[in-house]
């Protein structure tokens, strides 16, 4: 099931590109936008900005984009995937789609408020989240009806629950990055949802405290290159 979800933003972005020199180039691009996001906004960026900063000439961004928005919207499906394959290497072959959900969730809310360069790229710059929404809610939609199906999870209308649960990581995500709350919510929060879930206190708090050793947030400046090649779905060709 992860790499369902991780094939979709991986396609043909990676698989098309990968190792070669347009590659690097495409990366030096992204590089140079996420040093100048550091400091402004998605807004402020100009083209021949972006280019001086990754050290290639001006007409070298329009063999990769059209415009900035391009390139942000490349970005923001960067952001997607690198999420999507950090999640993939967090829980292989879990069985138990409610220890998914907690494992996930906790790893989510890590990044954010662990590496301040992500939050800030999601939330403060302009960047559309379209891709990582997207992920996400994909992502949950699965694991709360494979859950429901289980018998882990009670709720009456998946949709609607996976857009209220959702909202409620993205709302926490951005707590943490605000500072609003603290690391050690994060757990306390998991076993809350998990409740609203249908599952027990205590099978919650077992879930949304357990021991594991999370690894780190993707490193900044994200890169296409930095992650695995992805295979491509039958009948696709390059």
């Amino acid at each position: 099931m992860p790499f369902l979800i991780l094939r979709q933003f991986m396609t043909l972005s990676t698989a098309r590109l990968h190792g070669s020199k347009r590659a690097r180039t495409r990366d030096q691009l992204l590089v140079a936008a996420q040093s100048l996001l550091m400091t402004q906004t998605a807004a402020a960026l100009g083209i021949r900005q972006i280019t001086d900063h990754a050290g290639v000439v001006h007409a070298t961004f329009y063999n990769y984009y059209q415009d900035i928005t391009a390139l942000i919207a490349d970005l923001g499906e960067l952001l997607g995937a690198s999420h999507a394959v950090t999640m993939a290497g967090l829980t292989p072959d879990l069985a138990d789609p409610a220890l998914r959900f907690a494992r996930i969730t906790r790893q989510t809310l890590r990044m954010v408020a662990t590496e301040p360069g992500l939050g800030r790229l999601i939330y403060d710059v302009g960047l559309p989240a379209g891709s990582l929404i997207t992920e996400l809610r994909l992502r949950l939609a699965l694991d709360l009806a494979e859950g429901q199906e289980l018998g882990r999870f009670a709720f009456a209308d998946l949709d609607l629950t996976t857009s209220m649960v959702s909202g409620a990581i993205s709302g926490l995500a951005l707590d943490l990055h605000r500072e609003t709350l603290a690391i050690s919510d994060i757990e306390p929060a998991t076993t809350r949802l998990l409740e609203w879930l249908g599952l027990d206190p205590a099978a919650a708090a077992a879930l949304g405290h357990e021991a594991v050793a999370f690894g780190p947030a993707p490193a900044l400046p994200l890169r296409w290159l930095a992650l695995p090649p992805a295979r491509l779905p039958e009948g696709k060709s390059l």
